[in-house]
């Protein structure tokens, strides 16, 4: 065995009590994780890294699924906390790498950020989503880029919310945020694999996660946050469209047919409890505005159906 030389030896020693002096501590249960997918995307990394450390001292996961345009690098020049870590993995996709680290996360609410996002330089719209999890005890995901009031997986079918700040229930949510109570995601079994192979955009797996929380006694919110920018604004050149955008379109279509078969028998029964959800939140902050002995409060009815995944012949993922 080779020994170490004393130049490392003392490098080390140096360092060691260098993070010794600092502030900044490794948490062993930290409130919030980010994790950021990162795939050649270099020169939006800066931007993201300087917004989220705005954000407070907060866990903080990339993973680096195998750019060839030096993001590694970059990231790994950036991320010097106890609480920063970089997964590397080789083009597995969203599905499969997302999962790996919302499991790895120790933070009680994790937030999916994309490599072609932008963050806010406030931070109420943080603040208003770890309110929220607060607040409503079942809230499982909370979406802050589309929101849907109806059950289709067709964005362009689907009842769209596109904006607006104040907290409501829906049936589903799209990624960029994406805040995911990290227990719940466990007790739900994670993504669905089966809708992407190794490598390929897993199209509609957000949507399937927040119909299956509905399922199982869980809660799906929205509250618009301007991560891809502004309401009505969507860039075209995210990273399934440049990269493989025939089976981004593909997926999609077997997704949909796929979430259909899986839910389009229990429409009817999301549809009553995102309505009751609703109802409840109504009546909540109506007795706050206006506190009253004659006001009720509406209910969610507990007994909802809690039906195992349909089985599928392929064992992928979304993505």
């Amino acid at each position: 065995m080779t020994a170490l030389d004393q130049e490392t030896i003392e490098r080390v020693k140096a360092d060691k009590k260098r993070r010794r002096s600092t502030a900044i501590r490794y948490q062993d249960g930290p409130g919030l994780a980010f994790i950021v997918q990162s795939f050649n995307r270099v020169s939006n990394i800066e931007q993201l890294f300087d917004g989220l450390r705005r954000m407070g001292q907060h866990e903080l996961i990339v993973c680096e699924d195998g750019s060839l345009d030096g993001s590694r690098e970059k990231w790994m020049s950036y991320l010097d906390r106890p609480n920063d870590f970089l997964i590397h993995s080789n083009d597995l996709h969203e599905i499969r790498i997302l999962d790996r680290a919302i499991r790895f996360a120790r933070a009680d609410i994790v937030c999916l950020v994309q490599d072609d996002d932008v963050i806010p330089p406030e931070t109420d719209w943080l603040e208003s989503a770890l309110r929220a999890f607060s607040n409503h005890p079942r809230l499982a995901i909370l979406g802050g880029f589309q929101g849907f009031e109806s059950f289709d997986p067709d964005p362009a079918k689907a009842k769209r919310l596109w904006g607006g700040d104040e907290f409501r229930f829906v049936h589903h949510v799209n990624i960029g945020p994406y805040f995911i109570r990290r227990r719940s995601y466990e007790d739900l079994g994670g993504w669905e694999y089966s809708f992407s192979e190794v490598g390929e955009p897993g199209i509609c797996c957000d949507t399937e996660l927040c119909l299956r929380a509905w399922m199982n006694n869980y809660q799906v919110g929205y509250s618009f946050v301007p991560f891809k920018g502004p309401s009505g604004h969507y860039p075209a050149d995210g990273g399934t469209v440049l990269f493989s955008d025939d089976i981004r379109v593909r997926n999609s279509v077997r997704n949909s047919d796929t979430i259909f078969e899986m839910y389009g028998p229990h429409a009817g029964r999301i549809d009553e409890l995102v309505t009751a959800a609703n109802s409840a939140l109504a009546s909540s902050q109506a007795e706050a505005t206006y506190p009253s002995p004659l006001l009720g409060r509406g209910r969610v009815d507990p007994a909802v159906v809690r039906p195992g995944l349909v089985e599928l012949d392929s064992p992928a993922q979304s993505g």
